[in-house]
């Protein structure tokens, strides 16, 4: 390996690659959470929504804790590896808290009820906080595998979402492109594909150099340990959102229940067709119509 380049997928020297290695398992198994489950469950705007306030609570934690080496500990062997690879395009806070202003969600909450009601995610931020605090050098398995994992998931997402805009959850005040625009931006870490593809080239590379000689074999156990455990807890805050949210649908009968039904059936053209469904829709306005006049006829009546 040169300068120049990153590490090939071969290269076992590369902490990148036995990152990769060690947590092959865990990867697959998120991969299969992460597909067509995500997919589906991202056309549903209240799914949307929980899924970008669980990430904004991840992210927002990981970046107070790289302020954090940063700003009180700059000379120390950690803050120098972080300046040598990490950039402010990486940061994912400040997208996720502008996607959800765009959908006009509630954010103030973000620190308190919200996250003690799930417990994962709670466990999770709180394995961030702890574990960073205890062995600041296990930042760089945060680094790598939820920052790379982004880069390489979102494509894929975004990609589905761009290509098939019946994926996009509906918001009544943002049109689709709209949407796109505004409450995407946690997908997308540049302008343009060839500077998102320039920006993962540097970061990977970077990484690379910093970690390969700084690092004892020491550490890097433990950065692969933490690695491990960051998948694992990211796997459960995962398929917490869906536990939660299909508890609340099954429950009892709810607005939300209601909504993810009609959203359900006007984006899933698999039984029924857009046009027959435009023409159920229009039937059904006709006999609301109807409805409606009869309903009036006797309230007049009765004055």
């Amino acid at each position: 390996m040169t300068s120049a380049t990153i590490p090939s997928p071969t290269d076992v020297g590369a902490l990148a690659n036995r990152i990769n290695l060690h947590t092959r398992d865990a990867h697959n198994k998120i991969d299969k959470a992460m597909s067509v489950n995500v997919a589906f469950a991202l056309r549903h705007r209240f799914i949307y929504i929980d899924v970008l306030k669980t990430y904004y609570v991840v992210f927002s934690t990981i970046e107070a804790e790289i302020d954090t080496i940063l700003a009180t500990a700059p000379d120390s062997q950690t803050a120098a590896i972080l300046r040598a690879f990490y950039v402010p395009e990486f940061r994912r806070a400040a997208p996720l808290l502008s996607d959800l202003r765009a959908l006009h969600a509630d954010t103030a909450d973000l620190d308190g009820d919200w996250v003690s009601d799930r417990p994962a995610l709670a466990t999770f931020q709180q394995s961030i906080r702890q574990g960073i605090h205890d062995d600041p050098i296990t930042v760089l398995a945060h680094c790598h595998v939820l920052y790379l994992a982004l880069f390489a998931g979102g494509r894929v997402i975004r990609s589905t979402l761009y290509r098939n805009l019946g994926f996009l959850p509906n918001f009544d005040h943002l049109s689709k492109q709209e949407m796109i625009e505004q409450a995407t931006g946690f997908f997308r870490f540049a302008a343009t594909t060839d500077a998102e593809n320039k920006l993962r080239w540097t970061y990977k590379r970077n990484y690379e150099l910093a970690t390969r000689d700084a690092l004892t074999e020491q550490q890097k156990l433990r950065v692969l340990d933490a690695a491990e455990r960051v998948f694992e807890l990211n796997t459960a805050a995962l398929q917490e959102i869906g536990q939660i949210n299909r508890a609340e649908l099954m429950t009892k009968p709810s607005f939300k229940l209601l909504t993810f039904l009609l959203e359900e059936w006007r984006w899933n053209d698999t039984v029924v067709s857009q046009k027959a469904k435009k023409n159920i829709l229009a039937v059904l306005a006709f006999v609301q119509a109807v409805l409606l006049y009869y309903v009036a006829k006797w309230a007049i009546r009765m004055i």
